[in-house]
């Protein structure tokens, strides 16, 4: 037969590639090969009746945590993009240096979910529910940077948590270090903002 699948009579939005509206999408060898108004439902074995669903590209999550089973937080994505449409995940600061290469090898080289992750500014990662920066020894700008040179495919910037609960009077100071970590490599940072101190304006004054 023509394709392998037949998802039919969907509402298709995809902004990307220009289709919205009521359409049939077809499917062969596991990517799309024809977007119409009426694909013949005998031009695949299978065919799925998708009126009344929207039918979209995998959708992307920019606030995850899915180191599971090692640090505080964390979902194994598997499970939840099978019935999310949640195909491209991108954790953000569950590792640190001393533990992102657990990560690679056994949370994103096996996922079946496509995912990234931003590297913490701490070595630790999110071990612990809070307190990973604490002790400045843990926010290592040489480190950080070089483990992100040598795995650029899945490393696409910076994690750090500033708030009094993390920072335990370090100030500033570990912001200071990961903006420096991520202009080394040329890359973005995200900065989960708590309660003060450091205060707002401090923070700001490390955003680009």
């Amino acid at each position: 037969m023509q394709f392998d699948l037949i998802i039919k009579g969907g509402e298709v939005v995809d902004p990307g590639a220009g289709y919205s509206g009521r359409l049939d999408v077809a499917i062969k060898r596991n990517r799309i090969a024809a977007v119409d108004s009426n694909i013949p439902a005998d031009a695949a074995p299978r065919v799925i009746d998708a009126t009344g669903q929207y039918v979209t590209p995998g959708l992307v999550d920019l606030h995850t945590h899915v180191y599971h089973n090692v640090t505080f937080w964390g979902v194994s994505a598997d499970p939840i993009a099978a019935r999310s449409g949640v195909t491209t995940w991108l954790d953000v600061g569950s590792s640190g240096a001393f533990n992102f290469l657990g990560f690679r090898q056994f949370i994103a080289e096996p996922a079946a979910a496509r995912i990234y992750a931003l590297l913490n500014i701490s070595t630790i990662g999110l071990t612990a529910q809070t307190g990973e920066l604490a002790n400045l020894d843990y926010c290592d700008v040489d480190l950080c940077s070089k483990l992100i040179d040598l795995n650029r495919d899945l490393l696409l910037g910076v994690k750090v948590r500033i708030d009094k609960n993390t920072t335990r009077g370090q100030g500033i100071e570990p912001l200071r270090r990961a903006r420096a970590a991520a202009d080394r490599c040329e890359l973005p940072i995200m900065t989960h903002i708590g309660y003060g101190p450091p205060t707002l304006p401090e923070v700001l004054e490390f955003m680009r």
